[in-house]
């Protein structure tokens, strides 16, 4: 008996030992995480640093040098008369945004390239040196607020100077109706993804009807967001219509804060997904899905992972932290532990109501009939 008493001593010592080594484990890997975020930083904010040098030494009295683009160019692309104006503006716009982003700094909104209801802007390298100027302002600028890019076909050549300049300096950056020429489709979103991943400044991406031709593509631009753990809300409106490779990022619980992918054709078997994920995040605290194909099961599926009555464990490990809107009863703008009281409340209460409250406790609670 003594023997056996006391291999189970050394048995139980063992597993200590290794719940003790397990937890240093998963601190070190932790630690080793927040390092290498830092390392990220730091790397992203010295290659901002070179570009601004390199920016004052080509041109320390900030004068606009991009030339001129005659009106007759746009006609000569075999454009009409109303794409012309809007190309006059655009370049105004662009001159103007250039000189107030040198001036005004981090609280400026930068809205020269929102083409919002006007003709799509067709990519011209006549452009170019004028996305230049734009990036260099933006490149020695403490800060931007917010950059918008909508209703414009962007090329490759395009993206690498306005994306490479917005790293470490753009806090909400919103792409909208953005068109990429089919054979560099690639290239375009390796240089978009790179520059999201990098951008540690960034605090909100808003992402809508955009060209996305494949689930790889889609995969990218999911993983420099959750890998970039600045950005804390993230809008995207695309047509998407599937959700794995979103609902493995939130499984990993990043530090997300609100996600709004309302309005695509997401279904039931993509709202099985999202309840998995949000059983396993800690983080995410608005999730808007109004506007899919979801039917009234796949809701119901999302709200037992945040409202699961079957039992008092069940509804004490349900996610009290996230807000969902399509799910009734989900109480918003408030705390989570208040959140988990009002869940738990209103258990009782519906029990109380049936009275089978003692008869549920005594079951829960393991106590004898």
């Amino acid at each position: 008996m003594q023997s056996q008493i006391d291999g189970l001593v050394a048995i139980n010592s063992t597993l200590q030992l290794q719940a003790r080594l397990d937890d240093q484990a998963e601190r070190q890997a932790q630690e080793v995480d927040k390092l290498r975020e830092k390392c990220d930083v730091l790397e992203s904010r010295c290659g901002s640093l070179e570009r601004s040098i390199q920016v004052l030494k080509k041109d320390v009295s900030w004068t606009y040098s991009a030339p001129d683009i005659p009106r007759s160019h746009w006609f000569e692309q075999g454009h009409d008369e109303e794409y012309a104006d809007n190309m006059e503006d655009i370049l105004s716009s662009i001159k103007e945004d250039t000189k107030c982003v040198k001036k005004k700094g981090e609280k400026y909104y930068c809205g020269c390239l929102d083409n919002d209801g006007q003709p799509e802007i067709l990519h011209d390298d006549a452009l170019l040196p004028h996305f230049k100027e734009l990036a260099d302002a933006i490149q020695l600028s403490n800060a931007i607020q917010e950059f918008c890019i909508d209703n414009i076909e962007l090329h490759p050549s395009a993206l690498r100077i306005l994306c490479q300049a917005m790293e470490g300096k753009v806090t909400n950056f919103d792409v909208c109706r953005v068109r990429f020429p089919a054979v560099d489709i690639v290239e375009c979103y390796g240089i978009i993804a790179a520059s999201i991943r990098r951008n540690h400044a960034l605090k909100r991406l808003l992402w809508i009807d955009n060209q996305i031709s494949s689930d790889e593509q889609a995969d990218l631009l999911i993983e420099s967001t959750i890998g970039n753990r600045s950005i804390k809300d993230l809008r995207r409106q695309n047509g998407l219509s599937g959700i794995e490779n979103v609902a493995a990022a939130l499984a990993t619980n990043p530090q997300l804060k609100a996600l709004r992918i309302h309005t695509n054709e997401l279904t039931d078997r993509d709202a099985e997904l999202i309840a998995h994920a949000l059983k396993q995040n800690t983080n995410l605290q608005a999730l808007r899905l109004r506007g899919n194909n979801i039917t009234s099961g796949g809701i119901e599926m999302i709200r037992t992972a945040i409202y699961d009555p079957s039992s008092l464990n069940a509804m004490e490990y349900c996610n009290h932290e996230c807000w969902v809107d399509c799910v009734e009863g989900n109480f918003s703008g408030i705390a989570p532990l208040q959140r988990r009281n009002r869940k738990l409340y209103q258990l009782l209460s519906t029990r109380h109501l049936d009275g089978s409250n003692a008869l549920h406790l005594n079951a829960e609670l393991g106590e004898d009939k």
